[in-house]
């Protein structure tokens, strides 16, 4: 029932947007205003439009009824930023249905703005990629000719009509290798601004947003989130002897290695010379710490043995620590403190001899 659905936001993918909560929040807002100002034009209607009677009489209310919909999306947006996921799409095809709607049933007013509905067609894809755009544009397309030709001012303003026909032809062809290159433009910046060069592992800013969306996730499914950081013992010994080129190419053979024993849903960062971070998430309440502690141990036995691969001569470990906690726990909604924390408990296991892991106590439900 739900794999169509979950193809298709997979294949436009709107919702992955790195700005998605601003660019709906600052939408939603949008649609509460041309809401209400739709509703008020099309209190002017036209009376010849005989065939839009029902349309015409409807729109005020339909156009208000569209606008308390987009507040109610702008406050659950803003409160569950993960959430909304079906209305986001929901709206992406309504929004150029009732531009149509508000054309058609109030032309003498509206139609010379008849270009706002490329421009909301052109800014979509620039939010959200070419695929959204094409979306919309689609909608854009049947909503006119569905519901243009019922109108008898867009039936006898062939010029207008006309450019209005052309427009919707233009805009994709025009604007979509325009969109497709900015989006590849920031997709660039974005990677070297929130990434490791060396690694390609994401980066001390990378990770905090994985972990914001980490914790929102798990006060939502009531799953258990495990930080778990670690760093590599004796490293500087490496660069001193062998060079820093030894030394990256060591760090390089440790991530794939690292890599190749990772589940799906695990995220690896690397925030600085040889610290990293695994952010693991849903962990069962009642087995949060047990397999946190594992997958930190194997971590700690996957360095070992790619290291001594790849260093036979210099011997390097890991020294692991352990973070556990719950979405729903208070302390850990501020970053820094789950960070701190493991951090803590990586300084005991190099106090304990290093090539360990060692973990906090797990945190209480909160």
């Amino acid at each position: 029932m739900f794999r169509p659905y979950a193809a298709f936001i997979d294949y436009f993918g709107a919702h992955r947007g790195p700005l998605r909560v601003r660019h709906e929040v600052d939408r939603a807002i949008q649609r509460v205003v041309i809401g209400l100002l739709v509703a008020l034009a099309t209190l002017w209607h036209d009376h010849e439009a005989s065939q839009m009677d029902l349309v015409v009489h409807a729109m005020p209310y339909f156009s208000v009824a569209y606008a308390l919909l987009a507040l109610l999306y702008w406050r659950v947006i803003r409160a569950r930023p993960d959430a909304a996921v079906a209305a986001q799409y929901a709206f992406i095809v309504a929004d150029p249905v009732l531009t149509v709607l508000a054309l058609a049933a109030s032309p003498t007013l509206l139609a010379p703005l008849n270009m706002f509905l490329m421009v909301q067609i052109v800014r979509c894809g620039i939010r959200y990629g070419v695929r959204t755009l094409w979306l919309e544009w689609s909608v854009a397309v049947l909503a006119s000719a569905l519901l243009l030709p019922l109108s008898a001012f867009w039936t006898l303003a062939q010029p207008l009509t006309q450019s209005h026909i052309a427009m919707l032809l233009v805009t994709p062809l025009l604007f979509a290798p325009l969109i497709r290159q900015l989006h590849r433009a920031n997709d660039e910046l974005r990677a070297a601004a929130t990434s490791d060069p060396l690694t390609g592992l994401g980066n001390r800013r990378l990770l905090s947003e994985h972990l914001r969306i980490a914790q929102e996730r798990s006060r939502r499914d009531g799953t258990w989130l495990a930080l778990i950081l670690f760093d590599l013992d004796n490293f500087k010994a490496v660069n001193d002897a062998r060079g820093h080129a030894s030394g990256d190419a060591l760090l390089l053979h440790i991530t794939r290695a690292l890599r190749a024993n990772l589940r799906g849903g695990d995220y690896l960062a690397r925030i600085g010379g040889d610290e990293f971070v695994l952010l693991v998430e849903g962990l069962p309440a009642d087995e949060a710490g047990r397999l946190a502690q594992a997958m930190a141990d194997k971590i700690v036995r996957v360095v070992a043995e790619a290291a001594r691969d790849a260093s036979p001569d210099q011997p390097v470990t890991a020294s692991a620590g352990v973070h556990c906690w719950s979405g729903s726990d208070p302390t850990g909604h501020d970053e820094a403190t789950p960070m701190e924390r493991a951090d803590q408990a990586m300084y005991e296991a190099k106090r304990a001899g290093k090539d360990r892991a060692v973990a906090t106590q797990v945190a209480t439900l909160g």
